[in-house]
C-alpha cells in the first residue's frame, strides 16, 4: 500500500525522524519527543505500519563482530545481453553483499560488501569477475561512513 507524503502530517514526520535513529525507542519516550501520549503514538505508528509508510525494523550488526573488517562499494558492469535477472539472483545470494542497486551512470550495479579482510574482498570480486556476464568491476574501499 503507497501513501503520498501529504498523507503525513508533522507529527508524523516527527515520529518518523525519531524512529529513525532508534526504531526501539518506547512509546513514552517517542511520546515524549513528539508532545503526544503513548497511546497516541501508538496508534500513529501501527498507522504507519498498516499504510506501509514503515516497511520493517532491523538491528544494525557491527560487520568487525563477524569478522568482516573490510567495507567497499564495487561497480558493476555487465555486458549488454539478458543476463541481468540471474545475475542479480547470483548477486544478492551472496553473505557479503549488505546493499545493491541497479543505477544509471557509468556502471550498471552498486554493490556495498562487508568482507573478511582484503582476502575477502579479492575473493568476491574475482567470483563477481568469473561471472560470464560481467564486463568490468571497480572497486572502492570505505574508510569511514558518516553520520551512522
Amino acid at each position: 500500500m503507497e501513501v503520498e507524503s501529504s498523507v503525513l502530517d508533522a507529527i508524523d514526520l516527527r515520529i518518523l525522524a525519531e524512529m529513525r535513529h532508534d526504531a526501539r525507542i518506547s512509546w513514552r519516550e517517542l511520546g515524549d519527543r513528539v508532545h503526544l501520549a503513548p497511546t497516541s503514538v501508538a496508534e500513529r505508528v501501527r498507522r504507519l505500519e498498516a499504510a506501509g509508510v514503515i516497511t520493517g525494523y532491523q538491528a544494525r550488526i557491527d560487520p568487525a563482530a563477524l569478522g568482516r573488517s573490510v567495507r567497499a562499494i564495487v561497480d558493476v558492469s555487465l555486458v549488454p545481453g539478458d543476463g541481468a535477472d540471474a545475475f542479480e539472483a547470483r548477486l544478492t545470494a551472496r553473505d557479503e553483499v549488505v546493499f545493491a542497486a541497479y543505477v544509471t551512470g557509468s556502471a550498471d550495479y552498486k554493490v556495498i560488501v562487508e568482507c573478511a579482510g582484503a582476502p575477502g574482498l579479492d575473493a568476491f570480486v574475482r567470483w563477481v569477475r568469473a561471472d560470464e556476464v560481467v564486463a568490468r568491476t571497480e572497486s572502492q574501499l570505505i574508510l569511514r561512513t558518516i553520520g551512522d
